[in-house]
């Protein structure tokens, strides 16, 4: 996984603390499905679509809600060559990021 992206932004109201977003891709490097956590106080939602464009899934929710969680979630559904995106709080998304690439 190779990181595309990254913006630091503080959440609104209702918003998650972090967003990562994982592309997959295929060989000619056109994204089919995209899998979308959302870090919040006390939970990691993840999100399922694919390129059919039918809506977003709930797969997983999982209570623990700490960085080292969300990191083996985000672990547990990518691949070397996806892309990652990561939307949120700078404090929590360098953590995740120190996580996942070190």
């Amino acid at each position: 996984m190779r990181l595309k992206n990254y913006e630091w932004s503080r959440h609104g109201l209702t918003e998650p603390l972090l967003t990562a977003i994982v592309y997959k891709k295929v060989e000619d490097g056109k994204n089919v499905a995209a899998y979308r956590f959302l870090y919040y106080a006390n939970k990691v939602i993840t999100i399922f679509e694919d390129n059919s464009y039918r809506g977003g899934e709930v797969i997983e929710e999982t209570n623990e809600a700490t960085i080292e969680g969300l990191a083996k979630e985000i672990s547990k559904f990518s691949e070397d060559n996806d892309d990652l995106i990561v939307i949120g709080e700078e404090k929590i998304g360098l953590k995740l990021l120190e996580m996942l690439f070190n």
